[in-house]
């Protein structure tokens, strides 16, 4: 009786074992696999980012722009925005919904449009997806923002810079003047950096400019 009680000890052992093994086995399987695709999601958004940093014509993800890229609308952007001094550029899309700030500078619903009186607000990220707005912290009273749209190109220069809690709403607020308010997170996202400028120039762009872009 011990005998067979050990042998059916041995048996359940190494179903037990074998379970385990193919466990084991099966969990790495299905780890390498969703490591495989996510390579693939990779290199398929890559494909999709030409060497300029925007994407092809018509295609979704337009992020930062290359500094000797020529300013151009392209895609579903109304505007580029561009302040030389810090490296910020990226192309300006309506809506601030988290899709759209994913890949662009986006523009306050129901603001003023570039150049016309009234606040033109938007808002990018800083530590996260296209970093767009990283060096907004950086940006001192008295530096220019450049905003080309497809026919025009208007300078903002910046009159303020404020750190607010993500209460005051009221930044957003039109006025009388053209005004330009730029918005991004604080790196803990604990509050908001505010830079605000008032339009000091703007023109309109020359048929090779709207064909190719301004430098």
């Amino acid at each position: 009786m011990k005998k067979i009680r050990k042998l059916k000890f041995k048996a359940r052992f190494k179903e037990v074992l074998i379970l385990i093994i193919f466990i084991a086995v099966t969990s790495f399987a299905i780890i390498e696999i969703k490591n495989l695709l996510n390579q693939e999601k990779i290199k398929n958004l890559t494909e999709q980012i030409n060497i300029s940093g925007g994407t092809q014509e018509g295609g979704g993800i337009l992020a930062s722009l290359a500094e000797d890229t020529p300013l151009r609308v392209t895609g579903n952007a109304i505007a580029v925005l561009d302040i030389p001094a810090y490296s910020i550029r990226g192309q300006i899309a309506v809506g601030t919904d988290d899709e759209t700030l994913k890949n662009f500078i986006g523009k306050f619903e129901g603001c003023a449009d570039p150049g016309q009186i009234g606040n033109f607000c938007l808002a990018a990220h800083n530590n996260i997806y296209t970093e767009l707005f990283r060096n907004l912290h950086k940006v001192q009273v008295g530096d220019k923002v450049r905003i080309v749209t497809k026919t025009h190109e208007y300078v903002y220069t910046i009159t303020s810079t404020e750190v607010v809690e993500p209460t005051r709403t009221d930044v957003l607020n039109g006025g009388t003047k053209r005004e330009i308010t730029l918005i991004t997170c604080t790196q803990a996202a604990t509050k908001r950096i505010v830079v605000k400028g008032e339009l000091t120039s703007e023109r309109e762009l020359d048929a090779q400019e709207q064909e190719e872009g301004v430098i």
